[in-house]
């Protein structure tokens, strides 16, 4: 995830979403990690990956799911940052939230429920 504030962004993840730290620090960009199940989130100070490659504006190009046990405990954990409230969709398989990261970035909550028929 690009990134504006990096050591916002840092505690978002690690103090918010409760990602387990991996590589990097909240005082050190431009880059860390935090294990999310079998794969990593990682956040890059926007600027900083600016110089690698030209950007494109910020916008809900891209979206990253999170897994979670209970839809409904992490939004009223994570209150204001929390967009659109939890909605069950059986034609996914999942009961969906969604909150935005303190860049903007977009983020879905899913906690797997039974697919409908």
């Amino acid at each position: 995830m690009l990134v504006d504030d990096f050591g916002e962004a840092f505690r978002f993840y690690r103090d918010e979403l409760g990602l387990e730290q991996g590589f990097g620090a909240e005082d050190d960009p431009p880059y860390a990690s935090f294990a999310a199940g079998d794969g990593a989130v990682a956040i890059f100070e926007r600027s900083g990956q600016g110089e690698t490659v030209e950007l494109r504006e910020p916008g809900d190009a891209t979206l990253l799911v999170l897994e979670v046990d209970d839809v409904d405990a992490q939004v009223a954990r994570l209150g204001y940052r929390v967009v659109a409230q939890p909605v069950e969709r059986s034609d996914w398989g999942g009961r969906v939230a969604y909150v935005r990261d303190p860049s903007g970035n977009l983020i879905e909550l899913f906690q797997t429920i039974p697919m409908a028929e």
